[in-house]
């Protein structure tokens, strides 16, 4: 009896050895992947990574990143111009995307904690649909960036195919601040837009972005069409500033305030509206005849 029970026992000891090295000689499973994880600090890339449905890789944004609605509810870690360091770093991001140089100190903080930075600074247009492709390869979502770019520039040559055959471009000069009054010079891709659309930046000889310029520069440039874009400025305002009663834009009242800024500041997919919406203007507007 005492050799029977013995011998279960061995038998048993033998069992749970063989089930330990079974498990210890197993192949152990890859670990999986870890998730993409991307900060966004430019409201024109969180766009694009919503166009792209790519959004759950989205786990921290600034509060100006607010198009399409979801953006609105990312976790916020600041501002454009200051966005939080402690705040980026607490969501343990894979990936930062800045832009300069608006965003240099911040950059350079990120550098320090080895942390993999995209810079996003589309100068052209372009240089925006490189941007949607770039991004899309860094989402894992290159065939739709492939798409997405293949539909906007069918939808950019639509327009520009639309556009009147006009003598002379008529003369556009778009405002982007009011004090002091600050415009775009052809090293802006606002420049293209206007372009694009059918116009002639007035400020095209101007080997700069965006700078300062005078009242009476706009008097001498004459412009036939006034795109004010910031808030809070109206076209009577415009309309009583001295001397500028000279202006064709202001004598034919072709001035527009109320165009979405977005469309126009932010390099995204949403660029081909701030076309649209200024090719109606010159189409409709200058030529007295409706769209096609």
């Amino acid at each position: 009896m005492k050799l029977f029970v013995r011998t279960n026992k061995f038998i048993g000891l033998l069992l749970l050895l063989f089930i330990l090295v079974a498990v210890n000689c197993s192949p152990k499973k890859s670990p999986t992947k870890s998730k993409i994880r991307i900060v966004s600090l430019v409201p024109s890339a969180t766009e694009i990574i919503y166009a792209l449905g790519q959004e759950s890789l989205l786990v921290g944004n600034t509060i100006y990143c607010d198009f399409p609605d979801g953006a609105k509810n990312i976790y916020k870690v600041g501002d454009f111009s200051n966005p939080s360091l402690e705040r980026i770093l607490y969501r343990k991001p894979t990936l930062v995307i800045a832009t300069l140089p608006e965003q240099k100190l911040i950059v350079e903080e990120l550098k320090k904690h080895n942390i993999p930075i995209y810079i996003s600074r589309p100068k052209s247009v372009d240089s925006i649909f490189a941007e949607i492709l770039r991004i899309g390869t860094l989402t894992g979502a290159s065939g739709r960036a492939e798409s997405l770019v293949a539909t906007l520039k069918t939808r950019l040559r639509e327009i520009v195919m639309k556009n009147p055959n006009l003598i002379d471009s008529p003369r556009v000069y778009i405002e982007i601040s009011g004090n002091p009054l600050m415009s775009v010079g052809n090293l802006s891709y606002l420049n293209e837009i206007i372009s694009l659309a059918g116009g002639k930046n007035i400020f095209s000889d101007i080997d700069r972005e965006y700078f300062i310029v005078s009242p009476e520069e706009i008097i001498v440039r004459n412009p036939d069409i006034i795109i004010a874009l910031y808030p809070q400025i109206s076209k009577s305002a415009i309309k009583r500033r001295l001397g500028w009663d000279k202006i064709t834009a202001i004598q034919r009242n072709q001035i527009y305030t109320e165009l979405n800024p977005d469309y126009f500041f932010r390099p995204g997919p949403r660029f081909i509206y701030a076309v649209e919406d200024l090719a109606n203007i010159i189409y409709n507007v200058w030529t007295k005849k409706p769209r096609p």
